[in-house]
């Protein structure tokens, strides 16, 4: 099979040497002219994007980590918040009266009693980091 692009059929058949311009989707011996894919150009492939610094690899995962480090200490900080509030409720709900039944205020005064020191561990635990 003798496979001949549309716009060179004419010049390999040697029907017309001089060169002319032929548009997109114009008909040629019963062929449409197609274009061809333009070559794709990656930024990387330039000299000047080969100047900027990049992160190392070390760099990146140092980075990373530190990252990762900040997010513990936060949600550690959120949970002494959190655990604060428990305590609080826990002594509210104990010191309730008749109103809360007496299996619930007994375990919101150990709790109440429990979660502070808790929370005072997990402070100085947090602190040496």
């Amino acid at each position: 099979m003798n496979v001949v692009p549309p716009v060179s059929k004419e010049v390999a058949l040697g029907a017309n040497p001089a060169p002319k311009e032929i548009a997109l989707g114009q008909m040629i011996d019963g062929d449409k002219v197609m274009s061809l894919p333009t070559p794709v150009t990656h930024k990387a492939n330039f000299p000047e994007d080969m100047a900027q610094v990049r992160e190392t690899r070390t760099q990146r995962v140092r980075r990373l980590q530190e990252e990762a480090r900040a997010l513990a200490r936060e949600q550690i900080a959120e949970f002494e918040v959190l655990l604060d509030a428990t305590a609080k409720a826990a002594l509210e709900i104990a010191d309730g009266g008749e109103v809360y039944s007496i299996g619930a205020r007994e375990i919101c005064r150990r709790l109440a009693d429990e979660l502070p020191r808790t929370l005072q561990t997990l402070q100085v635990i947090s602190r040496k980091r």
